[in-house]
Order: structure tokens, then sequence, then C-alpha cells
């Protein structure tokens, strides 16, 4: 493994990025990226023993002019699914072809807020803690800049490593190529130095950990190697167990994982839009709650830091724990969001939330003012 890692070192400078795909200035996600099942190498999970209970209600007059904004967007965008949900009553859901409600959805980066929500789990099980030092825990990174950084800091992105490329993309096409096919594993692209390095702040002076906003992939896929490094299990395992079963999930999900079984904790799962919306119910769910996970969700779904350059997220003014929020339309919303148009919408008031899947993230300004309408009925 140490001869591949110093020829992917060696290849670094020479190497184009393995970009995510746009259509013009929009994310994209097509749809044979979108709508699969994943790799043969992805851990697939069981089915709950407690499927989260879902039912179709009769909407309001109210709803029904939200819902008829929510059709025109389906019908005249590149979204493949929306959904309007209030508690646990699906109100409307749409699809268009070729999804249906069997089909599994990507998740892109709305996988980073289920990472955190893994990673409350861990720190609520006493495994790790939010001041938790990653050198203490992964000594392969002893010394680094990205070691010095504690969990907080990279639930809020704040690690001060390098950005990557404009994506957030800290890996080459080579890297990816090496890692989908076994020779190397998502840990071993945190080793390279570009990676675990502080960037440089206009000045010339290296970023300290937990100052500064910068969105890319080095630290999410950091706390999927923690899971794996603090748990005794592999991130797919602790996910499945800790949030993905007792959200209530009636499919299986697929989880992106190395052939090391380290996770794609940066973003890759895959779930029917039935357990997407269990999954987005036990989040709210979860808030309420008077104890350990449910401070965690509180304060995950609460600015830990400002978007302040807005490379990332510009409709977003903060971040919480891997999730958006202040959002432009709703401030006192919070968001799971992926690229091309993948998202998850919640606000602190009620149990009315949104999700989208998507080929184009070009409609997201209507996708939130649709959700501040729905947000906003009584």
């Amino acid at each position: 493994m140490k001869r591949i890692i110093s020829i992917a070192l060696c290849l670094w400078p020479l190497s184009a990025f393995a970009q995510l795909p746009k259509e013009g200035s929009y994310g994209a996600a097509p749809d044979e990226i979108l709508l699969n099942n994943g790799r043969a190498w992805h851990h697939r999970t069981g089915t709950s023993e407690n499927i989260q209970k879902l039912a179709n209600r009769v909407p309001t007059n109210p709803e029904l002019r939200v819902i008829e904004k929510g059709k025109d967007l389906l019908a005249n965008t590149s979204a493949k699914s929306i959904a309007l949900i209030d508690g646990n009553k699906i109100v409307w859901v749409g699809f268009k072809e070729p999804a249906t409600d069997s089909t599994r959805f990507l998740s892109f980066s709305v996988g980073k807020t289920i990472t955190s929500m893994g990673i409350g789990k861990a720190i609520c099980s006493g495994k790790i803690s939010l001041k938790s030092v990653t050198q203490d825990i992964i000594p392969e990174l002893k010394g680094t800049d990205l070691g010095k950084a504690t969990v907080r800091d990279l639930l809020t992105m704040s690690s001060g490593t390098w950005m990557g490329i404009g994506d957030g993309t800290i890996y080459t096409s080579e890297q990816e190529f090496e890692v989908n096919s076994g020779r190397m594993s998502w840990f071993n692209v945190l080793l390279n130095a570009r990676v675990n390095s502080a960037a440089l702040d206009p000045s010339g002076n290296k970023r300290s950990s937990g100052q500064w906003f910068g969105y890319h992939d080095t630290d999410p896929l950091l706390l999927g190697v923690l899971i794996n490094k603090t748990t005794g299990m592999s991130y797919a395992e602790w996910i499945e167990k800790e949030v993905l079963l007792p959200a209530g999930i009636s499919n299986f999900a697929v989880i992106g994982q190395d052939w090391s079984h380290y996770g794609t904790s940066h973003g890759n799962i895959r779930m029917t839009m039935d357990d997407w919306i269990r999954f987005a119910l036990w989040v709210k769910n979860n808030e309420e709650k008077p104890n350990c996970f449910g401070n965690y969700v509180r304060a995950a779904s609460k600015t830990k830091i400002k978007n302040i350059s807005k490379i990332t997220g510009r409709y977003f003014d903060g971040y919480g724990y891997l999730t958006w929020t202040e959002n432009r339309s709703l401030k006192d919303s919070y968001w799971a969001v992926g690229h091309g148009g993948q998202r998850i919408g919640w606000n602190h008031h009620n149990k009315r939330m949104l999700i989208a899947f998507s080929n184009v993230e070009s409609y997201m300004d209507k996708l939130y003012v649709l959700y501040a309408d729905w947000a906003a009925l009584r």
C-alpha cells in the first residue's frame, strides 16, 4: 500500500481533479448517477424492525396552493421528485420518469448531514467528544495541520486545510480510480500532504483550525475515519445501526464505502423517497427530545460558523454541524444540501419538511421559496 500511495503522491501535480458534473455554471446529477443502486463493494443495510409509519393525508386549501407551486416546479425543472411533508404525513409527493417510489436516490452531500448524525451518536455513546483532537486518535496525522483539528472543527468545516478545487473536491481522477479499484482508501487520500496541510490566508499565513469556514471533502471524510477508529465498526455499519435503522427505514439503503471499509462520508447514501422522509422525520423528532442526542441535533441545526466568503452555499449565511443554516428565504431553517439539487429542508417551529432530488440545481431559489411558503402554513 505504501508503494501505491507514493505513486499517487508523485502523480498529484499532473493529475486532473475528479470534478463533479456541471450543466453550465450549475451542479448536475445525471440520471445514471442520481438513480442507481451503487457499487458492488458498497454496504447494503438491512431494514428496521420498527418501520416508521408514514401516512398520506388530504391537503387543506392553503396547502393546495403551495402544492400547485410544487407541481409546477416538478414539471418545468430538472426535479425528479419533490415531497412536502407534515410530521409523518405525506401531504404531497411527486415523481418524474424514470424516478418512481421504488427508486433509490443518491444523496451527494446530503450524506454529510447523515455523517453528522452518526458523529452525534458517537458523542452520546462516549466514543468521542467535540473537543477530541484528531491526532490523538489517528497517530498517522500527528504533526500535520489536519491532525490539530478537533471534532468540532471538522463538523463546522473549519479544519483550516486546503479547500481543494471549487466544489470542495480534494482528490484527483487517478486517486478516485485507485480508491474504486481497491488500491487506495479514503484514509490514504487524507494522508496526502497537500490535503492535510493548512491553507494560506490572503496575507500568506497559515489558517488556524476552528477560525474560518471552508467547504471541502477533507473534514467529513476524516469524520468517517474517526467513526471507524472509535466505534469498533465501519462507518457504514455505524450509520446503519445508529441512524438509518432507528429512523425506521423499510427498504435496504446503500452506503458508499471503499474496499477497506472507510466510508464515503462526504456524501454517498442511496435510499427510496419514503426512507428519505423517514430520515428527515427522525432528525426532527430527535430535535425535540430532552436528551444528549436531542441536544446534539439542536446544536447541529443552528449556526456555529458564518459562511462569509459564499464560495459555496451562496443562499446560506451560516453552517452548523455538516448542516447549512440561515437560508435567505427562511432564516430559521436548516438544510441538508447535495450537489445537483438534492435538498432536505427543516425548520425549528414545526414539522413541515421538504425533500427534493434533481438533475440540475438551477431552480434552487424557487425551491427555497416553496419551502418558506410550506413552513409558514399553520
